[in-house]
């Protein structure tokens, strides 16, 4: 690699670690809220399947992109090594 192009990598990751942030997602009472009302707890159900859907999504397209490079590379492995198979060039 370019030592240019690490020394920028670099760079960019030290202003990203100087300028990170604590972010709290939702304050205290509002967890309160939701933990202890019945449509609360319906509504966080909600929401971590709504997380684990959307997390399951991008595993599902690059599982099936590399079940399908994985074959199409064992076949053509296949059809190099075996001598009674005419190969067309």
């Amino acid at each position: 690699m370019n030592p240019r192009v690490i020394a920028v990598l670099l760079a960019a990751i030290a202003v990203i670690a100087c300028f990170q942030v604590v972010a709290h997602a939702q304050c205290a009472l509002c967890v309160t809220a939701l933990e202890n009302s019945p449509e609360g707890k319906g509504m966080a159900a909600s929401f971590n399947r709504g997380i684990l859907f959307l997390l399951a999504t991008p595993y599902a397209i690059f599982g099936t992109v590399g079940v399908v490079i994985f074959r199409s590379y064992r076949k053509k492995k296949a059809v190099r090594d075996n001598p009674y198979i005419r190969k067309s060039n």
